[in-house]
């Protein structure tokens, strides 16, 4: 029923503006919550790891002033000339003040090693329950030796182990120390890192508190091994295992991953400088926590909208489909066919306003129904004679000026030729127009045309007719050929000096009679051609066009083919262009003959 498309109609067309408000609202809020969160710890990771560098160029200042310093430079040189073990031990003895020196004012270093070539170590620890701090094997040494020769220093995380079997994570900073001024390697200094420190680099952070309470942060070098994490000893954990892929990450980037079995959304800055990677960990959970908070009010104001929505369509279908529903109790009788029911109406509202109308229709449709089909009658028969009556009138006169001449220069034979010829012409084209003809008569009519012109234009022109003698019975509509020849003449070929042809051929196609009339005059653009064939086409009436005169007669015999036969595409005129040149004028139309035969 009207009334419940009614309120089907406005109901789910104000769902679905609503459905995809909501749903856009909700989509975009998300969005900005988790670009936000994004932007703001890739702002936090850029702003450590510039931090960190600091941290890290001031240690490099640390093993640079100790690997030139004298005392270092001396006792190295005086370990390289020692005999014997007692020598070396010595030398250890005369290190450690200058290292204490170095480290002591420094919170952040736990302790200097100074290593030998050959793997011997001296070293200093503030921690004073710790064992030797970590040391490393000749082979080791002998790959750093390698590593160093393309960089200035090297960062390994590691672990300092305690008497009583607490681990305190530390990162060892090695460097080379060169002979001045040869620049011969004689040993190298590791400066252990205290990793804690990095605690109060996070806490010296303007977004310390978002960072301690939503976010974890990593720093992960070149191997994906986890040097620092915020409230975690995860030092010395390998990216590897799973949490996510290192080497998949690119500078700046930012996306999800699943760290230690949560996912979470990251973003991380990679430091050129020491090849770490600062990352920043946000936990979905708390983000989705966010996005349920608003998903549910969403919801809501959509629930309650809807609800709204509903109740307004309902009372506006009800009040618009009453009068209405009364209406087309009354129109039923009219539906059956009585024309002569009439509504009656009171209100002056659209309903009968409506009612009026539709009164004063059934009023016109009753005496138009009549009226209608005595001028179609009426029209199609003007139509035919305003057509014939169309084509080109400059027959008679070239026809006369023809006679004119003639009767001067050559006498009164030919002009009685010629005016047999034009009778002939005149009788054929004024009885019966709207009858057919057989083809034999309308070639007979061409041919009588044709004489007055080879009189006209002499030798220039010849015609030439190919049609089977079974298909001179068919009929056709007068003077549908002959306009044909008349534009091939007129057209193509009066400019020719001699050669000029017309060939008229016909053929069965099926149930058509397809009448081809060829010249091989001037022919036409390709452009014109297509204009012309698109008008033929679509049939616009005369007044509408502004075709040449060979195109008013061709549309006038398209006009006729269609008022006669019907208007299937497959009957009435089109053009093309042979390939030697030239114009073809092709015309189907349906094959009738004398006998009634189709």
């Amino acid at each position: 029923m009207l009334k419940t498309k009614m309120f089907l109609s406005f109901s789910m067309v104000s769902l679905f503006i609503v459905g995809i408000t909501c749903g856009i609202f909700y989509w975009k809020y998300t969005n900005d919550i988790q670009n936000q969160s994004l932007a703001l710890s890739g702002i936090i990771s850029k702003q450590f790891s510039e931090t960190v560098d600091i941290y890290i160029r001031n240690i490099e200042e640390l093993s640079l002033a100790v690997s030139i310093s004298p005392p270092v430079q001396t006792n190295l040189l005086n370990y390289i000339r020692a005999t014997s073990e007692v020598e070396k031990e010595v030398i250890g003895y005369r290190l450690n003040p200058f290292l204490f020196d170095f480290s002591y004012p420094k919170p952040y270093v736990q302790g200097i090693s100074i290593y030998t070539p050959d793997g011997f170590v001296y070293d200093y620890t503030k921690r004073l329950d710790s064992d030797t701090l970590a040391t490393f094997s000749v082979q080791e040494l002998s790959q750093f030796k390698e590593t160093l020769l393309n960089q200035k220093f090297i960062l390994i995380p590691s672990i300092l182990n305690s008497r009583d079997g607490a681990q305190e994570r530390i990162v060892a900073f090695i460097r080379n120390i060169n002979r001045i001024p040869t620049q011969q390697v004689i040993g190298y200094v590791n400066i252990h890192i205290d990793v804690n420190a990095f605690n109060s680099l996070v806490l010296a952070s303007t977004q310390a508190n978002v960072i301690e309470q939503t976010m974890r942060l990593l720093i992960v070098d070149r191997d994906g091994t986890v040097i620092y994490e915020n409230g975690s000893s995860g030092v010395g954990e390998a990216t590897a295992s799973g949490s996510f892929d290192s080497s998949a990450l690119k500078n700046g980037a930012e996306g999800e991953l699943i760290w230690k079995g949560a996912p979470y959304l990251y973003t991380y800055k990679a430091s050129d400088y020491t090849g770490w990677k600062t990352i920043i960990l946000m936990p979905k959970a708390t983000i989705l926590e966010k996005q349920n908070r608003i998903r549910t009010i969403v919801i809501l104001v959509g629930l309650v909208t809807m609800l709204l929505i509903a109740v307004v369509s309902y009372t506006l279908s009800h009040q618009i489909t009453l009068p209405l529903q009364n209406m087309m109790r009354k129109m039923s009788s009219v539906e059956r066919g009585n024309f002569h029911q009439r509504m009656s109406y009171t209100a002056n509202n659209e309903i009968g306003r409506l009612s009026r109308m539709y009164n004063l229709m059934l009023d016109s449709i009753s005496r138009l129904i009549h009226e209608v089909y005595e001028s179609k009658l009426a029209e199609t028969n003007a139509q035919l004679s305003a057509l014939h009556a169309q084509i080109n009138p400059h027959f008679l006169y070239n026809t006369l000026n023809v006679m004119k001449s003639i009767s001067r220069l050559r006498g009164l034979e030919e002009v009685a030729e010629i005016s047999e010829s034009l009778a002939s012409l005149f009788q054929y084209s004024m009885k019966n127009l709207h009858q057919p003809v057989t083809l034999r008569e309308e070639i007979e009519h061409i041919l009588n045309y044709f004489k007055i012109q080879q009189h006209r234009f002499g030798g220039r022109i010849q015609l030439h007719c190919d049609i089977p003698e079974e298909l001179l019975q068919a009929l056709l509509l007068k003077l549908t050929i002959q306009p044909l020849v008349e534009n091939a003449v007129n057209h193509g070929l009066k400019r020719m000096r001699s050669g000029g042809r017309v060939h008229i051929q016909a053929t069965q196609a099926g149930d058509l009679l397809v009448v081809t009339v060829t010249d091989n005059g001037i022919g036409m653009e390709e452009q014109a051609l297509e204009q012309l064939n698109t008008r033929l086409g679509t049939m616009a009436p005369l007044q509408q066009t502004s075709m040449p005169s060979e195109g008013i007669g061709l549309l006038n015999i398209q006009q006729r083919i269609r008022l006669f036969y019907g208007s299937s595409p497959s009957y009435g005129v089109r053009l093309t262009c042979p390939v030697e040149g030239g114009m073809c004028v092709v015309m189907a139309i349906p094959y009738r003959n004398e006998s009634g035969q189709q």
